[in-house]
């Protein structure tokens, strides 16, 4: 059997959560991975297993087969031990160092590209970097020259970074398992490069829950739109001056606005916690509270209370507030809108219009304004 077969079958051993010791002992067996004389490569007489397991670290592929094949002989004696072993975690290391051993024999992974490959990328590329793991990609990137093969480098460089794609790079090479690099296109100015890699971002978040772990999105991008959410976006009405009869807390939620929140989720996400004084809000008389994405004004409120944090009345997102937290927050403001599902009238006339055309502060740094009627 080719390695490459062995592999398939070893991973999917991984990955089948349920999986028996007959189970095992059948794929095990099928990939010629079992040593009938297992004893012979022991260390204990009579044999110990939890001892023999300390020698994985360093094992080659004959000592992982016959440490597997320890375990099952193991159940056969003390019938259930290997589901409990699996259990403890004890088992699929060894399937995955063995699959970390077969990987490594004859492989052909590069780090770098020959003088002539460099040569026919011609320009900028577009690239993914995929989990073999599951087959999902994880990052998407554009770059010159050897820019792919950076990513593995700078997660070796940096083994405790929180970035999430160094950490799932760390996870998949803990896992035995090698990142797959795809270039998706090449040949590129570096414009063409930009447009790419933000569309295949675009596309890839939409269809996939939001799994990348690029933390900027790409050049110029857009998030992607269902035609009807295009149309609510970019078709909506503008408000003009005129129409603010009202005085209005603007709130832009473009971080925390994401495609199907609930009515609560929009709710909760535009109520607090904001960096203003309850004082403020009564000397200029608001009375609606917009929730704004991307000048969409996708929720309106008429608050009936204002609280600060450090008062703890039905604090917004209260399942992120540990203590570190609220020290850091404790003065700021949110309000209380305790029917927000039923806006009267004059509240209505404002949900799913446009500010865009309207003068109100566009700092990405402080995401509140007010609008006021004109006088």
């Amino acid at each position: 059997m080719l390695n490459s077969q062995t592999i398939s079958i070893l991973k999917d051993l991984c990955f089948d959560e349920t999986a028996s010791a007959d189970v095992f002992y059948e794929a095990l067996e099928k990939c010629n991975a079992l040593k009938n004389n297992y004893f012979e490569y022991m260390t204990t007489q009579p044999v110990d297993c939890d001892t023999e397991l300390q020698r994985l670290s360093t094992a080659n592929y004959d000592l992982c087969c016959a440490l597997i094949t320890m375990l099952l002989r193991e159940d056969h004696f003390s019938n259930g031990s290997f589901e409990r072993r699996l259990r403890k975690g004890e088992v699929i290391p060894i399937i995955k160092r063995m699959i970390s051993l077969l990987s490594s024999e004859n492989t052909t992974k590069i780090n770098e590209f020959s003088e002539k490959a460099l040569s026919a990328l011609n320009g900028f590329y577009v690239y993914a970097l995929i989990d073999p793991r599951s087959n999902d990609v994880f990052y998407i990137g554009k770059g010159i020259g050897n820019r792919v093969f950076s990513h593995e480098i700078e997660s070796s460089k940096s083994p405790r970074s929180e970035k999430e794609k160094l950490k799932r790079i760390s996870d998949i090479e803990k896992d035995g398992f090698e990142v797959k690099r795809l270039i998706v296109n090449w040949g590129l100015t570096e414009s063409e490069a930009f447009a790419s890699e933000a569309t295949l971002i675009n596309l890839i978040n939409a269809v996939s829950g939001g799994l990348l772990t690029n933390i900027v999105a790409g050049h110029h991008v857009h998030e992607s739109l269902t035609v009807e959410e295009f149309e609510l976006m970019y078709g909506a009405e503008l408000l003009q001056p005129e129409d603010i009869k009202h005085s209005i807390l603007v709130i832009k939620i473009n971080k925390l606005y994401r495609r199907g929140m609930s009515d609560h989720e929009i709710y909760d996400s535009v109520r607090g916690m904001w960096n203003a004084s309850i004082k403020s809000i009564k000397t200029r008389g608001v009375k609606y509270v917009f929730a704004v994405y991307n000048g969409l004004i996708v929720g309106v409120y008429k608050p009936d209370e204002w609280h600060y944090v450090y008062e703890k009345i039905d604090l917004p997102q209260h399942d992120l507030m540990d203590d570190e937290t609220f020290e850091r927050l404790k003065n700021r403001i949110y309000f209380v809108c305790k029917d927000y599902k039923n806006l009267d009238e004059e509240g209505k006339a404002y949900l799913h219009k446009s500010i865009a055309g309207l003068k109100v502060n566009q700092s990405a740094q402080n995401p509140i304004t007010y609008l006021s009627p004109i006088q």
